[in-house]
């Protein structure tokens, strides 16, 4: 069933800056639109926001008829006259539940990147996903974006008119100085790589332990952290590929792990890769900047605008070969590598942290209640 959970301190009464905020599962799923929904929500809360978390149980994207009913139920419950933002993830899949939020409510839609836009899904299901979203997207009063490019294709290619959408992009944790200056001094011995990701096939990993089974002469080693839940089949190929290609001693696919964690990886890291197809921001990469690791890249969206030359190698879309040169390049270049350090942490410098994000999207919230 779908769980409704009252803010802290919330009041039978409807305060003036209240809202509910819906998304699909768990929202401590270990992945980067929970993270900008978790991050918002406390943002939210601690600007005086009265926030009510809807979580909806189903198979979203995808939801059976049992989950869209379910769903509609829940909304049901909640009085009219209500803000409420639903998270793409849901709300792009079920265009009735946009519509009975909009007839009784103000809809505000967070639209993370379009559902069909994700890699590895048959032509015909992206067709459907790209109409359903397009209907519910007519039902929201405002549209709220995670990057430029975003709001591009949903103006390009989805109809929604350019002044209904708002981009708010992702924060990012500012580490201590000291965490993210660029190494000096010599070389380690063994140079480590991180890729940041779902374990899903938009995100590419496959190309990834391709590119470095043409590279197993040189010092290396590769951690691989994300979600492997969301595509199992995805994520036993990579298995089989590392233990086929004899690299089980070299890269290491840790799944998802808590926050402490992932910052230990990125300050022990020396270069950040991600072969992704598609972002619709890429908060991996804002991460890795933040914490002066020169960045291998590709893919479309919003990775070229996040991810600017001075920080890194951007290759084409799915070339194994391209990506291990460019990692070789880095490997043998400490020179380089210290450049592109450099121009990370500059590029992070210009990002917003997660308290200025918030603050936009309250103001947002303010405007369109």
């Amino acid at each position: 069933m779908s769980n409704i959970y009252p803010s802290s301190g919330q009041t039978a009464e409807v305060t003036a800056r209240s809202c509910y905020f819906v998304f699909p599962g768990d929202l401590n799923t270990p992945t980067g639109g929970y993270r900008y929904d978790r991050e918002i929500i406390r943002g939210l809360q601690q600007h005086d926001w009265n926030v009510s978390l809807i979580s909806l149980e189903g198979a979203y994207p995808l939801p059976s008829d049992t989950d869209k009913k379910l769903a509609l139920e829940t909304i049901e419950e909640i009085e009219p006259s209500t803000l409420i933002i639903v998270d793409g993830l849901a709300l792009g899949a079920s265009s009735d539940l946009a519509q009975n939020i909009a007839e009784r409510s103000s809809l505000i839609a967070l639209v993370h990147h379009p559902l069909f836009l994700e890699s590895g899904i048959e032509p015909e299901l992206a067709k459907s996903l790209r109409a359903a979203e397009t209907e519910a997207l007519t039902f929201a009063k405002h549209v709220i974006v995670t990057s430029p490019s975003t709001q591009k294709t949903l103006v390009s290619q989805m109809n929604v008119p350019a002044g209904k959408i708002s981009i708010v992009l992702p924060g990012i944790d500012r580490p201590p100085v000291s965490e993210t200056a660029p190494a000096s001094g010599e070389a380690p011995a063994v140079l480590k790589l991180l890729c940041v990701g779902s374990v899903v096939p938009r995100k590419g990993q496959l190309h990834l332990v391709e590119a470095l089974r043409q590279l197993k002469h040189l010092d290396w080693h590769l951690d691989i952290i994300g979600e492997t839940r969301f595509h199992p089949d995805y994520a036993s190929q990579v298995r089989s590929q590392i233990k086929r290609h004899n690299l089980s001693d070299r890269i290491r696919v840790h799944g998802g792990i808590s926050k402490a964690e992932l910052t230990g990886f990125y300050q022990s890291a020396d270069i950040f890769v991600l072969p992704t197809y598609y972002e619709g921001y890429g908060m991996a990469f804002a991460e890795a900047m933040s914490f002066g690791l020169p960045i291998i890249a590709s893919g479309e969206g919003a990775v070229a605008s996040t991810v600017p030359r001075t920080s890194g190698f951007q290759v084409c879309v799915g070339d194994p070969p391209a990506l291990s040169k460019a990692i070789e390049t880095l490997l043998q270049n400490k020179d380089l590598r210290s450049q592109l350090s450099t121009g990370a942490l500059a590029a992070a410098r210009m990002l917003p942290d997660w308290s200025e994000s918030a603050r936009a999207f309250a103001c947002l919230l303010e405007a369109h209640r």
